[in-house]
């Protein structure tokens, strides 16, 4: 029938005519992702998780944004801006006419001002306050203007307002209506609305017909939950979803290459799998047993085992895909006679009890059975202790579980990591869930430095600070691979974990 889906017949004045009638499923373009966990929020000043931050990608905007392909700072809600010659005052022109989902009016300075005030309330108890610290104040100028003042030229200021996390753009009004049930309630301008989530199962999003660089290409986006990537694989196969998000197992990779229709997309990411040592937990308050730990771990195993060497060995959270990463750091190649020795100098030959966290999501959960292996057989009696995504969250936010399993999905800016896991201002609920202090003073000249030699100096010395304490223990640095249908064109795999639908159609 073509694009139609019947063809109503009637005579008028004895003349036959056709009338088409378009089904809802007729014309409808329906985009079907899979999701490994579930959503948790969709309030970009509080969630973390990749699934959250990649929906929320898609429903908001930022002043500037990421070019996905490049990491090229592009202009997002404001069309152009301005830096005082002094580096402390950023003026930011935003675009007229872009609307809030669901008529909540149009976009205004007032809407931008109010959203980093309110990552700068410690109040909300944001995740990413730290990011803001280097803020003085945010005026409003005009309806379309705002200005922006530093306590101290930052020469990485613009990462900090792009779309992503704490620089997203919210609504003030939608946050006061629904209050403690926004995070389900989202109301961004991005080029997709949010319109139900049925939990454990399915997120439904719709395009934004009126979004202000122009409709996206597909009509709706059904977001599934399936959790084991083999049934992920033949899902995607079979036609169930159109896209692979999140794809790590290396079996499940290496048979979609070699599936006709299937097309594989993999590049570098700026993310590592750490293990995160709590030194709030007496045994680990003690440097020498985080060290030991670290040379207790056969990590080389673990990237082979697992993952067949398809994932990239970390000496720190820095990837090779950052230009200021430093491999002149100290290591902590298998050595389980070593961990033994500095147990003994700490007091802990006999050894302690510790619980290793994860979350319910492959290959996380899996990888701490080997880990916990590992670590008995230096003396450490090792306790899995396996959470649902969510309470897995809440756990990290308080602050008290033994150690977690995490990564720092986050735009090209080396700050954004450094800080997050290891700057005070950063203690849960943010992410510094290791409670690492020791840096502080250098994190916050590395800010303040605009010479880029002195500034590439700093961040050596950080990476190297870091890898002697060893508040966390990189176990491997993630190659990103994402797996779509071939009728599904113009996919980018982004470097931060996310990707954007706007661009994508379904032939």
């Amino acid at each position: 029938m073509g694009r139609f889906k019947t063809l109503l017949s009637f005579f008028i004045s004895g003349m036959l005519f056709l009338i088409p009638v378009v089904g809802q499923g007729a014309t409808e373009k329906v985009l079907k992702v899979r999701f490994g966990s579930d959503i948790t929020g969709m309030d970009p000043g509080l969630s973390h998780a990749i699934e959250d931050q990649t929906v929320c990608q898609n429903l908001y905007n930022g002043l500037v944004k990421y070019d996905e392909k490049t990491n090229k700072i592009l202009p997002d809600i404001s069309e152009r801006w301005v830096i005082a010659p002094n580096g402390k005052e950023y003026t930011f022109f935003l675009r007229k006419g872009v609307k809030w989902h669901k008529d909540f009016g149009e976009v205004t300075a007032e809407d931008v001002k109010y959203s980093y005030e309110r990552i700068m309330d410690p109040k909300t108890k944001s995740r990413y306050i730290g990011e803001f610290k280097m803020i003085d104040k945010v005026e409003v100028t005009g309806p379309h203007t705002v200005k922006i003042f530093l306590k101290q030229p930052y020469a990485g200021f613009l990462h900090k307002v792009a779309a992503f996390n704490q620089g997203f753009i919210v609504n003030r009004k939608a946050i006061e209506k629904f209050g403690d049930n926004y995070q389900f309630n989202p109301i961004g301008t991005g080029p997709f609305i949010f319109d139900r989530w049925v939990p454990g199962s399915e997120t439904h999003l719709v395009a934004n017909k009126n979004y202000f660089e122009g409709p996206p290409k597909i009509d709706k986006v059904i977001i599934k939950l399936i959790k084991e990537e083999t049934a992920a694989e033949v899902a995607l196969i079979n036609g169930e979803v159109d896209i692979f998000h999140a794809m790590q197992s290396s079996e499940v990779i290496k048979r979609l290459k070699k599936e006709k229709g299937i097309t594989v997309l993999q590049r570098p990411s700026n993310h590592t799998i750490n293990l995160i040592l709590n030194s709030k937990y007496t045994p680990l308050s003690d440097k020498r047993v985080r060290q030991a730990i670290a040379y207790g771990i056969n990590r080389k195993s673990l990237i082979e085992d697992f993952f067949e060497g398809l994932q990239g060995e970390a000496t720190g959270i820095l990837t090779s895909n950052f230009p200021e990463a430093t491999k002149d750091v100290k290591k902590y190649p298998y050595d389980p006679s070593q961990a033994k020795k500095l147990l003994d100098e700490a007091g802990y030959g006999k050894g302690f009890s510790l619980d290793l966290v994860s979350f319910d999501l492959s290959p996380y959960y899996k990888m701490v059975v080997p880990m916990a292996d590992d670590l008995k057989k230096i003396g450490i009696d090792a306790k899995i202790k396996i959470l649902e995504r969510g309470a897995y969250g809440q756990a990290r936010g308080k602050g008290d579980i033994h150690t977690c399993i995490t990564g720092v999905v986050g735009p090209p800016d080396p700050d954004r990591p450094l800080w997050v896991l290891y700057h005070s201002s950063s203690f849960p609920p943010g992410l510094n869930t290791a409670h690492y202090n020791k840096i502080d003073d250098l994190l916050e000249a590395v800010r303040l430095e605009l010479d880029p030699t002195k500034r590439l100096n700093l961040y050596h010395r950080i990476q190297k600070t870091v890898a002697e304490d060893t508040p966390l223990i990189p176990l491997y640095e993630m190659m990103l691979f994402m797996g779509h249908r071939n009728n599904v064109k113009n996919v980018t795999q982004g470097a931060t974990f996310t990707f954007s639908l706007y661009p994508i159609s379904l032939e």
